[in-house]
């Protein structure tokens, strides 16, 4: 399926496009290089835009490369998570699957980064970024099994584990730049 009817179908119908999302293969290097890598550019090329349209070219630079690569670790991340917690909700431990579910609800995150061209206006890009939660939801019984009654419960635990992990990269990648840059000013 093309990324364009990919984002459309798990946007406005997810419930339909999910359980055929179940049945492809899991195919990791193909979500990476046909859907999650155009989609997770969408934010840093956005805020590039909006750091150099304030004069900040370097630092524009800088950030899009950081958001970039961070963004393609933390899907992977989240798919390990939410491949080990499955079970202790009566899903299944599959990391393919759980790739894909952790990719394609960021959906919702990558398309409202295009708000980073106006700085003022990412908030609008995170609350458009909520939907993905939603997507999770409605993601975790026919990707991974879980059963209805659960995926409530698993939401919740797999967007507090992921928030925490987003912290913990955050303070690392914070603290590899920060070292970095202070070597670089002596």
């Amino acid at each position: 399926m093309d990324i364009v009817s990919r984002v459309k179908n798990i946007l406005v119908t997810p419930n339909t496009e999910w359980p055929v999302i179940a049945g492809e293969p899991a195919n990791t290097g193909q979500l990476y290089t046909g859907y999650i890598i155009p989609l997770a550019a969408i934010g840093p090329i956005a805020s590039f835009i909006g750091f150099a349209a304030s004069g900040a070219m370097a630092g524009g630079i800088v950030a899009a490369i950081v958001s970039f690569v961070v963004e393609l670790i933390a899907v992977f991340i989240i798919a390990l998570i939410l491949t080990k917690i499955a079970p202790m909700f009566g899903g299944r431990d599959d990391l393919g699957q759980a790739f894909k579910l952790a990719a394609y609800s960021r959906t919702p995150a990558w398309l409202g980064a295009i708000f980073g061209i106006v700085p003022i206006l990412a908030i609008v890009g995170s609350v458009i970024a909520l939907y993905g939660i939603y997507l999770l939801y409605a993601g975790a019984a026919p990707v991974l099994g879980v059963p209805k009654e659960k995926t409530v419960l698993y939401t919740v635990v797999a967007v507090i584990v992921s928030i925490v992990t987003f912290i913990v990269l955050g303070l690392v990648v914070g603290v590899i730049f920060g070292t970095m840059l202070g070597l670089s000013n002596r």
